[in-house]
């Protein structure tokens, strides 16, 4: 995978927001948002998530999209388009499908995903490699863990340690509240919970500024790389 792509994917542990109707509280409710990347102080570009519902089958598409800076472009293609599958039930998230498309000839740098929930078995090829792995109980990919910890979150629950697979292995995160405080937005000046995400043996950390009265909506992710911030969302706009 591209590496910038990587930062800004890892980042966005819990970009999702969740459905305002109490009968649809564990659900996510089709939006798009638009978030502002900066690199190491540097603009990146805009990345956009939009996440719809197919109603005959009850399944979720959630796929990003990006408008990168000038400079970015070198690494990621206004053309990449990374998409998950997924259904969402009384037990939570699975993923069903996962692809990256990178926007550029060939499939080199390329992915795809399938998880056969009843066969207990993910399987793809990424990059060129083949994939082959069990399917544990709560795995999610890339895109669907982010919808997994909000919906963790409408339901009251801690999202705790989540396995994810990226690549061809399966990491493992955890998810940990910080403190509450207060953040200007766009939206205005919100009452957020910060949470942080880590992973064991990793020199890096993410950082989510949650709101919870707009259904966690993220106002602000950072990953911290060795104590130093380097990738900075925040929040533009909200359809």
């Amino acid at each position: 995978m591209q590496r910038l792509t990587q930062l800004i994917t890892c980042l966005l542990g819990t970009l999702l927001f969740g459905a305002a109707a109490a009968a649809d509280a564990i659900l996510p409710k089709p939006f798009t948002a638009t978030y502002e990347v900066t690199y190491r102080g540097m603009r990146a570009g805009q990345i956009t998530f939009k996440l719809t519902r197919d109603d005959a089958t009850g399944r979720y598409t959630y796929e990003t999209t990006a408008d990168p800076s000038f400079l970015a472009r070198i690494v990621i293609s206004n053309a990449a388009v990374e998409r998950s599958v997924m259904e969402i039930g009384p037990n939570g998230v699975r993923p069903l499908e996962w692809s990256l498309d990178d926007g550029k000839p060939g499939t080199a740098r390329d992915g795809q995903l399938q998880f056969d929930w009843n066969k207990k078995l993910v399987t793809g090829v990424i990059e060129g490699e083949k994939i082959e792995l069990p399917l544990e109980p709560g795995l999610q990919d890339r895109l669907s863990i982010q919808i997994d910890v909000v919906t963790s979150l409408l339901r009251g629950e801690e999202p705790g340690l989540i396995p994810l697979i990226d690549d061809n292995r399966v990491k493992r995160y955890s998810y940990v509240k910080k403190e509450t405080t207060s953040i200007d937005t766009k939206l205005g000046k919100l009452d957020a919970i910060v949470y942080e995400s880590t992973r064991q043996g990793s020199s890096r950390q993410s950082r989510f500024w949650l709101v919870p009265d707009r259904e966690y909506l993220a106002a602000r992710a950072e990953q911290i790389r060795k104590g130093k911030v380097e990738t900075v969302m925040v929040l533009q706009s909200v359809q």
